[in-house]
């Protein structure tokens, strides 16, 4: 295990300094210097006072998952709702869709669908899994996918795009702050940024981290089972709304939904009691996921020179 070690922050740029989820002390949403709170024994969660997102170090430790997310990847088009619904809501913008990039593609499932619903869309797509994204090429010859790290495999991809996606992707990145910020760079005039990602103000997380402080840290089991070793960051409704004013954005549209039960893998009454907990928790107004539609921050108004 590397030692953490002091960063010495010097105000609030992470590139000062590292963010926890890389061994250091900074919150990678805010920037924020931020404490381990939680110690589930494999890695650490830490929480941050400012915008209350929290992170992991589990990459930096190597830690491993509790259980293999077969479900989860293998009914992938039990997503199809949303991919509409996403689809309505970017219709109202006033130029056409002509291009679209889907960050963190997997097998393509998103592309095949858009490219459906606009035949001639320049599509194209990055994937960090070596098989995953020889079968997103297979399952979308037209398409161009870039296999690697989303800022590097981004260098090999050529223009801009009226659509940028990371489904369930941003939860997994270290260093989300610098991805957003590169991803805005390739949108064409008019373009957003979609993501769906884990919202930590959901009952489910909530619960986790309830469950260790009640037990003096002598229960880590829903602690470590809520914040999984796979996902690195942990977002606030406050967090996104700061990651999206450092990349120059601002958020146009934000909405919740739940994991539904045909992509939970666990015991079968764990995941019905959780289905019908996130599915009562969605009729009152919250989810487990917080999906954003993000546009180019407007340019603020010129003051006219006084007389």
């Amino acid at each position: 295990m590397r030692e953490e070690h002091d960063t010495g922050a010097v105000g609030n740029d992470p590139s000062t300094a590292t963010v926890a989820t890389l061994g250091g002390n900074l919150c990678p949403v805010c920037a924020h210097q931020i404490e381990a709170r939680i110690d589930v024994h494999w890695y650490r969660l830490f929480a941050c006072r400012r915008c209350g997102c929290w992170s992991s170090d589990a990459l930096m430790r190597g830690a491993a998952t509790s259980f293999e997310p077969c479900s989860y990847f293998s009914n992938v088009d039990v997503d199809r709702d949303r991919w509409r619904d996403l689809l309505k809501r970017v219709a109202g913008r006033a130029a056409p869709l002509r291009s679209v990039l889907d960050v963190g593609c997997g097998r393509g499932g998103f592309l095949t669908f858009i490219a459906k619903e606009y035949p001639h869309l320049r599509s194209a797509g990055v994937e960090l899994d070596p098989e995953r994204a020889a079968a997103a090429r297979a399952a979308n010859p037209k398409a161009t996918i870039a296999a690697g790290d989303a800022v590097a495999a981004l260098r090999e991809l050529p223009g801009s795009f009226d659509l940028i996606t990371l489904w369930d992707v941003l939860e997994h990145l270290p260093e989300p702050r610098a991805v957003l910020a590169a991803l805005a760079g390739r949108l064409t005039p008019g373009g957003c940024i979609f993501f769906q990602t884990v919202h930590e103000q959901s009952i489910v997380p909530t619960l986790g981290r309830l469950s260790y402080a009640l037990s003096g840290g002598r229960l880590r089991f829903f602690a470590r089972r809520t914040h999984e070793a796979h996902h690195l960051v942990f977002f606030s409704k406050d967090g996104l709304t700061r990651l999206a004013d450092a990349a120059g954005l601002a958020i146009r549209d934000q909405w919740f939904d739940r994991l539904l039960l045909a992509r939970m893998d666990g015991g079968r009454v764990l995941t019905t009691a959780t289905a019908v907990l996130l599915a009562l928790e969605n009729r009152l107004g919250n989810g487990l996921f917080i999906n954003c539609l993000l546009e180019r921050r407007a340019a603020a108004p010129a003051v006219a020179a006084a007389d």
